[in-house]
């Protein structure tokens, strides 16, 4: 498999899953290397995360971290055999349901900007789940953000669309986002309209901004047709832009938490 490398310090692999692809990424730290997410089957780590890792050099003596963006399957799929091959590294997640799983591997259930390995910082982005979470490498200013940023949804399928269920934590989460020194943005997917790689402040800016829009646009249309049904503001929505397909936790996720009681 082509390894796509990004700086220096990281590189990007892309894995199939259904009818759309997603990422894994691999980021040398100061004590050794640290593997962003697991794809979705023990088959990926087998048949391509392995060779692959193999190739940079990444052993058992320095794959010390695993670090795995929120608990879904196209993230964390491979996790169970990625650890029964490396066995000794520290598990990096704020799924507790994973450190459950996993309770003879040594843990780390991270705070918000909490160091790792020296040279990252591992950030909180809630919305897509509760425990979504992304990587911040400050020598080169990138955020790996996995699938905390959703912005439209995902190119290539109708089923994709961007899946925001926590609305009122993600608009705080992405104006953090906004305020840090961050220069690109690499992502899990293939996202709507800028695609998997966001590089320069300005895209990044651009960015963070279609990851509230979609929120935002239902929240006005809300109050703009107080009368309408949850079902009404999504086929309107839907029929407003040509993007992806939000679903209807979504909208019902916004009425919830970013409507008053007097809209």
């Amino acid at each position: 498999m082509e390894i796509q490398r990004i700086n220096e310090y990281v590189t990007r692999h892309t894995l199939s899953y259904k009818d759309i692809f997603t990422t894994v990424y691999t980021v040398r730290t100061e004590d050794g290397y640290l593997l962003f997410d697991t794809a979705s089957y023990s088959e990926d780590i087998d048949e391509v995360i392995l060779p692959a890792i193999k190739a940079l050099g990444i052993t058992e003596g320095n794959l010390k971290y695993v670090f795995i963006s929120h608990k879904h399957r196209d993230h964390a799929g491979g996790l169970a055999r990625l650890l029964a091959l490396f066995p000794n590294v520290t598990l990096i997640s704020r799924s507790p349901i994973l450190k459950e799983e996993h309770p003879d591997v040594k843990f780390l259930f991270f705070e918000d900007m909490e160091s790792i390995g020296g040279c990252l910082r591992a950030v909180t982005v809630p919305g897509h789940t509760e425990d979504s979470a992304a990587i911040y490498d400050e020598r080169t200013k990138m955020l790996i953000s996995g699938d905390s940023l959703q912005l439209y949804g995902i190119f290539g399928s109708g089923e994709w669309g961007s899946n925001i269920t926590l609305p009122a934590r993600h608009l705080a989460a992405v104006e953090k986002l906004g305020g840090m020194d961050i220069e690109s943005i690499y992502t899990a997917h293939d996202y709507h309209p800028f695609g998997y790689a966001y590089l320069g402040r300005e895209a990044v800016e651009n960015a963070l901004d279609a990851c509230r829009r979609p929120l935002l646009t239902i929240k006005r249309m809300m109050e703009n047709h107080p009368t309408l049904s949850d079902d009404a503001i999504r086929q309107k929505y839907q029929s407003s832009v040509n993007i992806p397909t939000v679903s209807a936790k979504v909208i019902a996720a916004v009425r919830a938490e970013l409507i008053s009681e007097k809209a």
